[in-house]
């Protein structure tokens, strides 16, 4: 069976159009032109009509042009070095401590019950309160 690769950029060339179309008025008008400019972003990044690193290699002579990305969040290409340089900085930020915090939410009507029992949380967890 020979199936070909769909990419998020196809999608968005061949759908984004329709779904204009048919939902753009779910679209609150304030948010409508950052959304089109970010699919468009999206659709034209790696062309490389919009801009282009060209390496040679001293040895060979060959000659590789890398086209420029987006560097948008909303693009799964161009946001990949977004992302990388988003999860660095958050690296950065964290304690370099060995154990790691953790937050649980519970409903609220049992919130009441759990408080006013609160070894009943440490038995149910096992953990320290």
């Amino acid at each position: 069976m020979d199936t070909k690769k769909i990419t998020i950029k196809e999608i968005l060339i061949d759908r984004y159009d329709d779904f204009k179309n048919k939902y753009w008025y779910r679209v609150p008008e304030n948010m409508r032109q950052h959304i089109d400019d970010l699919v468009n972003k999206a659709i034209n990044c790696s062309d490389i009509k919009n801009g282009f690193a060209e390496y040679i290699c001293e040895a060979c002579g060959d000659i590789i042009k890398v086209p420029f990305t987006c560097k948008s969040k909303f693009c799964n290409r161009g946001g990949r070095l977004y992302t990388l340089k988003w999860a660095e900085k958050q690296q950065q930020n964290m304690l370099r401590v060995v154990h790691r915090h953790s937050v649980f939410t519970m409903p609220e009507y049992l919130r009441k019950f759990f408080c006013s029992r609160r070894g009943t949380i440490k038995r149910i967890t096992g953990w320290r309160i």
